[in-house]
């Protein structure tokens, strides 16, 4: 089995640039800058061959390129117990229509949809206990990085287990 996710692989100086967020704590695991992405659509835990459709079926999906801007911090869970440190993104239309259709693409090949709504960003860190947030949060409130261009998306297999997670791309596939 092979635990899936179509993503958005950022370039190098945006994940330099997140990497300057990151602030020592015991309780915060922080994502390495080669670990930095934006999930569109987490598909889990899927058979090879399953996988091998779900791929021929991004190969004709993507829609045209376009550019996004990451914008703001925040978390997931509450200020007592944070779970996920996040950066967010600038609110993009082209994003969520990329979403919305890539999930329609692989919803009869098995994809799982999501009860929540679709809530972009970049996992920076995975909180195990809860840890002083309101200055973390206030610091990095204002964090803006330059607009990027977004010219594929990437097919990504998850390895690893509660400890240490390697996310690898499988397949790249160009917005046109």
């Amino acid at each position: 089995m092979l635990r899936l996710f179509v993503g958005i692989e950022l370039p190098e100086s945006v994940r330099q640039a997140l990497s300057l967020v990151r602030e020592e704590h015991p309780a915060a695991r922080w994502h390495g800058p080669e670990q930095l992405h934006l999930t569109l659509n987490f598909i889990g835990s899927v058979a090879p061959q399953v996988a091998e459709q779900m791929a021929r079926a991004l190969e004709a999906a993507p829609g045209p390129a376009f550019a996004l801007q990451v914008e703001g911090v925040g978390y997931f869970g509450s200020p007592e117990q944070p779970r996920i440190f996040w950066a967010g993104v600038a609110e993009s239309s082209p994003l969520r229509v990329l979403q919305r259709n890539l999930e329609t693409r692989l919803l009869p090949l098995g994809l799982m949809p999501d009860e929540r709504p679709y809530a972009p960003h970049i996992t920076l860190a995975r909180v195990r206990q809860g840890i002083p947030l309101q200055a973390w949060l206030q610091r990095y409130a204002q964090l803006s990085l330059p607009a990027f261009p977004v010219e594929h998306i990437c097919l990504y297999v998850s390895r690893g287990g509660a400890q240490s997670v390697h996310y690898e791309v499988l397949q790249r596939f160009a917005l046109v």
